[in-house]
């Protein structure tokens, strides 16, 4: 019996008409969705590297760590924005897999204006507690919080955008924009550090880059055809969702980069900019298993309103391919530190070789914990949550007052890591074996 029989089943006993879902898995949409998220984010990869790579020969290890540490609180931050993308993700998944599509542009006009609400009163904030960071972190330039404020806000705006794209399965609409961003990002970089702005233009044309992702990407999704639905949702409940979404997300995006701010702050301006740039190679590692999320994300949120065993499918998948990632990643940043660093850097860097090898593995650590929280937020569990709270919180303290190098930075952040390998495992076993099918979700979508 197909899969669709048990919900036309349902749909015939209540007298409505329930269109085929959109949702079942197919591997061949899967691969076709797989190859252009992950293509693009090959591309916009490359481009990105590019930006640290002729910019950090530009600005000198110095300038380079200040930029790297910037990143690094952006990236914590921007879990604000990702919160609201992945309920935006939920949200318009749920509607491409129940129809008519038409639902998604007027979800995204309406729900829209608090996300940019959320965005303003962030910038807004990041400038009100810039004075005491600043001294913390030892970058005191008011201008450069201004700009950062602002790209912080674009961000978060942007994911939301991008959030409703993916879930929407528009994934050529979401590829452009995050290419484009990476390019605009690059060429702009090169420009601003070149007339002699060093980081402040460099953090400038990060702002001028994710202004053009977000044009790409808001248009196409906000005009287009409208359609009623039925039985209205209580968007206000959406609020609720970012709040447990946020609530994993900060302590994920926490573990990726809480060692930066300990760097800055307990290392020499030269030895951060080492640490930044390893951190950098490194990384590459669990952003490759990120783009693989970005397509698993949305298949899964969808395939939980049609079929469980599809998500079995979709995991082992998933997995597959980010362990085949995370071989590749770690037999380069092992064997040839060196090169990686030379070819990225400059012989400036190559001190930092030693550095790169104990990134690495902390880097596949978190490319496996990255693939397993993004699958669990997808398919609503959050119950993750506390233990990677708890693990930040004890590598924080750990850092905090004996992270004075970067050997000892990187064996706490490797140790609370493999800690939560046990855990994730024993979260996804649950999520496969124990939590319940969606019930009925296309039925009452269509019921009056």
């Amino acid at each position: 019996m197909s899969i669709e029989d048990p919900i036309e089943s349902a749909a015939a006993v209540q007298g409505v008409t329930v269109p085929i879902p959109s949702g079942a898995f197919q591997l061949r949409a899967f691969a076709g969705a797989a190859g252009i998220i992950m293509g693009s984010g090959l591309v916009s990869n490359v481009f990105n590297y590019l930006y640290h790579f002729t910019l950090s020969r530009r600005l000198g290890p110095d300038a380079y760590g200040t930029l790297t540490t910037i990143l690094a609180i952006a990236a914590i931050v921007a879990v604000i924005g990702a919160s609201i993308s992945v309920v935006a993700m939920q949200e318009t998944a749920r509607m491409w897999a129940a129809q008519p599509h038409g639902r998604i542009t007027s979800f995204v006009r309406r729900v829209g204006l608090a996300a940019l609400g959320v965005s303003a009163i962030t910038a807004a904030a990041i400038v009100s507690v810039s004075v005491p960071l600043a001294r913390y972190l030892h970058i005191v330039q008011p201008g450069l919080w201004i700009v950062f404020a602002l790209y912080v806000a674009v961000s978060i705006f942007s994911g939301f955008i991008r959030g409703a794209a993916q879930g929407a399965h528009r994934f050529g609409l979401y590829a452009g924009s995050i290419v484009s961003e990476s390019i605009v990002k690059l060429v702009c970089g090169v420009v601003f550090v070149g007339l002699g702005y060093a980081v402040f233009g460099a953090v400038g044309a990060l702002l001028v880059g994710a202004g053009v992702g977000l044009l790409v990407a808001l248009l196409p999704v906000i005009v287009g055809p409208t359609a009623h639905a039925p039985r209205q949702r209580d968007y206000l409940s959406l609020g609720g969702e970012a709040l447990k979404v946020l609530y994993v997300t900060v302590a994920t995006t926490g573990l990726l980069f809480v060692d930066m701010v300990f760097a800055k702050h307990h290392l020499s301006g030269i030895a951060a900019g080492y640490y930044g740039a390893a951190g950098t190679i490194a990384r590459t590692i669990p952003y490759a298993a990120g783009f693989v999320a970005l397509v698993l994300m949305p298949k899964a949120a969808a395939a939980q309103h049609v079929d469980r065993r599809a998500l079995r499918r979709l995991l082992l998948m998933a997995f597959g391919l980010v362990l085949a990632v995370i071989t590749m990643g770690l037999v380069a940043v092992l064997a040839w530190p060196h090169v990686l660093l030379h070819v990225a850097y400059g012989r400036a860097f190559e001190a930092a070789a030693p550095i790169v090898r104990l990134y690495g593995i902390d880097g596949a650590l978190l490319a496996l914990g990255m693939l397993a929280t993004n699958y669990l937020i997808a398919t609503r569990e959050y119950g993750i949550g506390a233990y990677l709270l708890g693990a930040l919180v004890i590598e924080a303290i750990v850092m905090a007052f004996l992270g004075s190098t970067p050997v000892r930075l990187l064996a706490t952040a490797i140790a609370v890591n493999a800690a939560l390998v046990p855990v994730f495992a024993w979260f996804l076993w649950r999520s496969l074996r124990e939590a319940p099918q969606a019930a009925s979700p296309l039925v009452a979508e269509a019921r009056p």
